[in-house]
């Protein structure tokens, strides 16, 4: 056993009315550490009303609670398949069960014993005691009845054929060792048919008072003359045993592979469902149909949230129950021992770190099968494990996120520092040598200096806005859209343009003047502002600078164009990266640090649009975005006095 198994231990102990159950439950509680490990007692059947066929069970169920344990009820005809489903559904590390006694001629294979072929990677802890009952209540089948009206029909109905055959064979010039084998036939074909062999049973048993009342002088007696009969009869009573319990796990062998084929369809297709998605809304409506199509009733899922559930339509005791199901990771409602008068059943969904929610499942009409009890708990695993792996894989992505920005910004502090005390530190010799040599300098070199504390504060400025945005942008801050006029925005950003613009020629060409686009106004004009104030640092004086608008489609496009001499073709699909220069390498000039034209990019990527470069014939650059087009509707004129 590894160390991690030690040292958390998942118990799980089999519950019973049989007198040795308290050494079973002793025997666990002496395992289970209250700080590490888990503790479930498990009972397979229903609490019945009648006090004194039950008392031992209630004692029972109590010393297993006093001891730590949390008790679940379920309803099961399949003992061995229940607890093995709901030991793996634990991941049981220890299973505690009793062994009662069993008569020395059975050949059947005790719960235990079969127990260890299905669970074997959990430590099952056998406490046995001979002085139990050989065949304790909890092991019993529930109130199910062995006979039914339709089998015996089925057996009056063979061996009264077998009967009529009999007779005509009497009548006829054949002995009467052929009705022996039609009657042994007719056995035979009832324990095939039926679903118990204890039907075989009753069908030797009329064999043997019809053969020997209709058919066996002296007739009509039930005298037998002839000894040689009675080993006919116990011939015949051993080969419908046989034959009955052959039926019996033949039947029972085809009906769990059924089951076992329809289970492991269902799971492949919840899995092959689940597997194509990652959105958790969308796994919670694949389960939901997948339990109503298979249970035929309501199915809910209620999500839990930081442990608290806050749907409004939950009424205040339903709250109560999802919160206690939440907390102790345990059923209940409907045929369970909490809140039993409940119309539904609560079924935690979680892992060994998280409550993802509840399902509530409508319980009005009868409580589950064993085999929808088994499937609905493999489908809850399922579900748990895609769930699981989706917020594993939420938080690891969350995790790259925020450790790609927190690189972005140790990446920008140490791109930009230096360069940000560059300028400080030209303005300030600049104001000290104004301040101290004012009376020396000619006024042509006062203007000289002026110009250069204007053009590194301009550009302090600059940078410091595009910084903000960009952090804004980083941190998925999320941007204003409205509907606004292009033109009148085209207009407001030429007033924030270097002072340099004044060097180049700057025209605005649009081909309508009532063009509307949905944006962010104030981070569109700082989109148009730094593409014109690139191509104001990166073209001689004298250049032309066009901005132009167009409607295509139901997007506007928006175009900044230079007659430079334009970004080489290797350069272009780099120019929207941060720190690029645009001067085909980087630079260590503090005014090319390449901020500008990667922010563009990501403020058109918050809109959900693109931004291309191009070349500008016949020689230049072209940058161009688009932005939704949007129509305004204007209201007609009303005359006041009307």
């Amino acid at each position: 056993m590894n160390e991690a198994k030690q040292n958390n231990k998942r118990i799980l102990i089999c519950l019973s009315s049989s007198p040795s159950n308290a050494r079973v439950i002793h025997a666990a509680a002496k395992l289970y550490d209250p700080q590490t490990d888990s503790l479930t007692a498990l009972y397979i059947g229903s609490l019945e009303d009648d006090v004194s066929a039950d008392l031992r069970l209630k004692d029972n169920i109590l010393l297993a609670r006093r001891c730590g344990a949390e008790v679940q009820i379920i309803e099961s005809d399949d003992i061995v398949l229940t607890i093995t489903g709901i030991a793996r559904q634990m991941h049981t590390t220890d299973l505690f069960i009793g062994l009662s006694a069993r008569s020395g001629f059975s050949h059947v294979r005790s719960i235990p014993e079969r127990l260890i072929d299905y669970l074997p990677d959990t430590d099952i802890h056998i406490i046995p005691d001979a002085r139990a009952s050989a065949y304790p209540l909890v092991y019993r089948k529930n109130n199910t009845p062995v006979l039914n009206l339709r089998d015996l029909i089925l057996v009056v109905a063979v061996m009264s054929a077998a009967t009529l055959i009999g007779y005509w064979f009497d009548q006829s010039v054949f002995s009467n060792s052929n009705i022996v084998t039609i009657y042994i036939l007719a056995v035979l074909i009832a324990s095939v048919l039926t679903s118990h062999r204890v039907y075989g049973i009753i069908a030797s048993i009329l064999y043997i008072l019809l053969f020997n009342f209709l058919f066996i002088d002296p007739r009509f007696t039930l005298l037998v003359y002839d000894s040689s009969y009675l080993v006919t009869y116990l011939v015949t009573f051993a080969a419908s045993l046989l034959t009955g319990t052959l039926a019996v796990r033949l039947k029972n062998t085809a009906r769990e592979s059924s089951e076992n084929a329809y289970q492991a369809r269902i799971l492949l297709e919840t899995s092959d469902q689940m597997k194509y998605t990652e959105d958790t809304s969308e796994m919670i409506r694949i389960v939901c149909i997948q339990l109503e199509d298979l249970l035929k009733r309501p199915v809910s899922f209620f999500v839990c949230q930081s442990g608290e559930f806050k749907q409004d339509d939950i009424t205040a005791e339903e709250k109560e129950i999802l919160q206690w199901v939440a907390d102790y990771r345990h059923q209940a409602g409907a045929y369970t021992d909490q809140w039993p008068s409940s119309e539904y059943r609560y079924l935690s969904v979680h892992s060994q770190e998280h409550c993802f929610g509840i399902l509530r499942i409508d319980m009005k009409e009868r409580s589950f099968t064993e085999f929808e009890n088994t499937l609905l708990l493999s489908i809850i695993n399922e579900f748990t494990l895609a769930l699981t792996n989706a917020q594993v894989n939420k938080d690891k992505t969350a995790a790259e996120v925020n450790a790609e920005k927190e690189r972005f910004r140790a990446g920008l502090l140490r791109s930009i520092s230096h360069d940000l005390r560059t300028p400080l530190t030209s303005i300030i010799g600049n104001a000290t040598n104004l301040v101290s040599n004012s009376t020396y300098l000619t006024e042509e070199e006062k203007q000289t200096v002026y110009e250069d504390i204007r053009s590194d504060s301009y550009w302090l400025g600059s940078q410091m806005e595009n910084i903000l945005s960009m952090s804004r942008l980083e941190n998925d801050i999320p941007i204003h859209l409205n509907i606004e006029n292009v033109n009148e925005i085209i207009e407001e950003s030429l007033e924030h343009l270097d002072y340099r613009a004044a060097r180049h020629i700057i025209r605005i060409a649009a081909d309508n003047d009532d063009l509307y686009a949905e944006m962010d106004s104030r981070l569109i004009i700082q989109v148009l502002t730094n593409l014109v104030n690139n191509a104001i640092m990166h073209t001689p004086d004298g250049s032309e600078i066009t901005i132009s608008c167009k409607l295509k489609d139901d997007h506007v496009v928006i175009c900044v164009a230079d007659n430079g001499d334009g970004i080489p073709d290797d350069e272009k699909a780099h120019v929207f990266e941060l720190f690029r220069s645009g001067e085909h390498k980087s630079t260590d000039s503090y005014r090319n640090r390449g901020i500008g034209l990667n922010l563009c990019a990501m403020i058109l990527k918050a809109h959900g649009q693109p931004i291309e470069v191009c070349d500008n014939q016949p020689h230049g650059t072209i940058f161009r975005f688009y932005l939704k087009a949007k129509e305004i509707d204007h209201e007609p004129y009303k005359d006041p006095g009307c």
